[in-house]
């Protein structure tokens, strides 16, 4: 009959009409939340600073990497990071330990150069200023770029050491895991340069080295330090070997050695 054929029709014109109107609103609602994730991927995340002056600490990233900083350091990174790169930026000395993933590179960034890492432990001393840089590695490959250059200056691997000294460098294998005992308040040179060695204890204790004898930066050093035994300590005990003086000014920080 006829108007049981309009009824039928009827009700298949509105099922049509909520499918359309629920689809349409799927479509809006899956946009909306398109453009809102697209907003919250280009947004640039919160960057944390954790910073250090006469103690050491440990630091937690938020991928499951730990970072132990030594003295006056810093490392900034950011509150989560991006799903293609891993980066931090170090200003200082910090031992890190970085947990593996092959998909996303680990970057340490410094004043002069930058490590590229997977997964693998090692150190990075390059306080701001210094001209000076070098990295450790305990375990894995880490790639090594001047800052602001894809060109790799050196590939390390176990148990090997670089350094950049105002644009000279130098690779070796590791002398020794003493070299790292800085982590426990014990600050080991191995045939140091007295300059290196200089800078070295300068960020350590916070103070200001001026040298007048510039002869005395050709000495060569080894020994072994308690941080808590003080930078008057340690010059005491070098002058055995090495012939120098020096005097502290402790009232503006500052260490004159002649």
């Amino acid at each position: 009959s006829y108007p049981e054929l309009e009824k039928r029709l009827k009700s298949h014109t509105r099922h049509l009409t909520l499918i359309r109107t629920f689809s349409a609103a799927a479509a809006v609602v899956l946009l909306c939340l398109s453009v809102w994730t697209a907003y919250l991927y280009m947004q640039p995340a919160a960057i944390q600073t954790i910073s250090t002056l006469a103690e050491t600490r440990s630091v937690r990233l938020p991928d499951g990497s730990s970072v132990t900083l030594n003295h006056y350091s810093s490392l900034s990174y950011p509150e989560k990071f991006q799903s293609d790169k891993r980066e931090v930026e170090l200003n200082g000395e910090a031992y890190f330990e970085v947990a593996k993933n092959k998909k996303i590179p680990f970057f340490v960034n410094t004043e002069i150069n930058r490590v590229k890492v997977v997964g693998t432990h090692f150190n990075v001393c390059a306080y701001k200023g210094s001209n000076e840089f070098e990295t450790t590695l305990i375990e894995g490959i880490v790639d090594i770029y001047p800052i602001g250059s894809d060109q790799v200056i050196t590939r390390l691997t176990k148990d090997e050491f670089f350094g950049s000294y105002n644009g000279k460098y130098k690779k070796t294998t590791l002398p020794s895991y003493e070299y790292l005992r800085w982590k426990e308040g014990l600050y080991c040179f191995d045939d140091a340069p007295f300059n290196s060695l200089l800078n070295k204890l300068e960020k350590y204790y916070n103070v200001n080295i001026s040298v007048r004898n510039l002869n005395i930066l050709n000495y060569r050093c080894t020994g072994k330090f308690k941080e808590q035994d003080g930078i008057e300590h340690i010059l005491k005990v070098i002058q055995k070997d090495h012939k120098f003086t020096y005097s502290i000014n402790e009232e503006k920080d500052s260490i004159i050695i002649e």
